[in-house]
């Protein structure tokens, strides 16, 4: 199952996921993909001829605190960095 969309949206399923503990609606070997200024979370094993890739794993690891907080929501600032960091 692909979820495509901003940056937030991204980040909602993701949170969801780690939350919920749920895998029954997971993509295969998730990843998130940034390709012509969409953000993308599906399965590594579809094409890719973007900029960013990183798994879910990684992406987890990052926002991993913020997970807690329900009134979380990414801005700008922290876009930057992530994408910064994981082109690094």
């Amino acid at each position: 199952m692909r979820t495509s969309g901003n940056f937030q949206k991204i980040y909602e399923a993701a949170k969801e996921y780690a939350n919920s503990g749920d895998i029954e609606d997971r993509p295969m070997d998730p990843v998130v993909r940034h390709e012509d200024g969409v953000w993308m979370l599906e399965s590594r094993m579809e094409s890719f001829n973007g900029d960013i890739e990183v798994s879910l794993e990684t992406f987890d690891s990052w926002f991993w605190e913020t997970y807690k907080d329900a009134t979380y929501t990414p801005d700008q600032t922290d876009i930057d960095e992530f994408v910064r960091t994981m082109s690094e």
